[in-house]
């Protein structure tokens, strides 16, 4: 522990060298993907838009193959373009994007490839009336780091062949000014190369009802069923009451929890989901604590997660934001258990209208009985240090289309 502060700490003076690393990148990509289109009272930024941009970026990875014990370094070069499209207007939104990553390895020719990784995205959304959202959304990703694809657990895995396909339907539903409800289901299909193949489905209806203008309670349900090609299927059942408190204009938190069965069986954990916000003149600070059932890519059994997420952002100067974003996992099934330790620092200066310089670093730690390489090794402790950093240039011409 004392470790883990001192190199927290480390971390967080090294803000201003740094940017988004290559697990980080995995993990908000589809988020990216998003065009940010201004809106204005007067003129709707509403029609055809369409997005291109283009990423070169340097990066040194410390420990290309997640090793404990020898850990092979190394400098590539990253190349993603990127091309988002869509309509906007006030009772329909569609958009849709692509993008992959080309890396150029110095000393680890192997690994230098034309596609490390690809993402696409397609979603729609629709307003049929002023009480009825619809939306519709279906992802791509296919990568040959699959760490990336583990975003509620941290744990690393080894490189490997990995895709992942989604799809995702929602809706809310106003009642009246102090009522709604909100509903989505979600399929995800995991392939990983060599590996067993993940089919999961989930579930989640809330109801909020709004008792003052400060407080919003309501109960809420969680279904999953985790299918894993030749093995039993996993199905479990939460059922959750949430709880949201305006402390001030400025501050918030919400609770939700309630008992989770699995098989039949009550969780010795239940599901949770603890936050808190504060906004800043020019940022924010939030800090949240989670407890979920998940699934690992790769391994054939759901395991338990826990986690406590920080994150602080802030426009430092005028066009220079930076950010940190602390976290813990605590990660357990019946054959293992595995803590990961993990700093994300990044910084971005929009330069221009259209180019962006960002740099982030990432540290990571993990340690228990899961072997990025192997899988769960037992009683025996592996311990892996990773760290990344980044510095890159981003071209973006967006153009509207009438």
């Amino acid at each position: 522990m004392r470790e883990w502060l001192v190199l927290t700490l480390a971390c967080v003076l090294f803000i201003g060298a740094a940017l988004l690393p290559t697990a980080a990148i995995g993990q908000v990509i589809l988020g990216q993907l998003t065009p940010r289109l201004e809106k204005t009272a007067e003129q709707p930024a509403e029609g055809f838009y369409i997005t291109p941009s283009l990423s070169v970026g340097e990066i040194y990875d410390d420990n290309l193959f997640f090793s404990s014990t020898q850990r092979a370094k190394d400098f590539f070069t990253r190349v993603s373009p990127v091309l988002q499209a869509g309509y906007q207007s006030t009772p329909l939104t569609l958009l849709g994007g692509y993008t992959f990553d080309s890396e150029f390895y110095s000393k680890h020719s192997e690994l230098t490839t034309a596609q490390m990784r690809q993402r696409g995205l397609i979603e729609l959304k629709a307003t049929p009336d002023q009480a009825l959202t619809l939306s519709v959304s279906g992802a791509y990703y296919q990568t040959k780091t699959p760490q990336e694809l583990n975003l509620t657990t941290g744990l690393a895995t080894r490189r490997v062949l990995a895709e992942r396909y989604t799809g995702s339907p929602a809706f809310t539903y106003r009642f009246d000014p102090l009522t709604t409800a909100k509903g989505d289901y979600t399929y995800s299909k995991d392939l990983l190369a060599g590996f067993i193949t993940i089919d999961s489905h989930i579930e989640n209806l809330t109801l909020d009802h709004r008792l003052s203008p400060r407080d919003t309670v309501g109960p809420g349900y969680v279904g999953r069923q985790f299918a894993f090609s030749g093995f039993p299927a996993l199905t479990s059942h939460a059922f959750t009451l949430g709880w949201s408190h305006e402390l001030t204009p400025l501050t918030s938190f919400t609770l939700r929890g309630g008992p989770r069965l699995t098989e039949g069986t009550v969780d010795r954990l239940p599901e949770a989901l603890v936050s808190i916000s504060h906004k800043l003149k020019s940022g924010q600070l939030s800090l949240a604590y989670a407890s979920t059932l998940t699934t690992i890519i790769g391994q054939s059994a759901a395991a338990r997660a826990q986690s406590i997420t920080g994150k602080a952002t802030t426009e430092l100067l005028p066009k220079l934001v930076v950010s940190a974003v602390p976290a813990i996992f605590w990660v357990s099934s019946d054959i293992f258990k595995s803590t990961v330790y993990s700093v994300i620092l990044e910084a971005s200066h929009q330069l221009t209208k259209t180019l962006a310089l960002q740099a982030s670093y990432q540290y990571s730690f993990q340690r228990g009985s899961f072997n990025p390489q192997t899988g769960p090794t037992g009683p025996t402790n592996v311990e892996i240090l990773h760290n990344i950093f980044l510095i890159r240039l981003t071209v973006t011409y967006p153009t509207r289309v009438d």
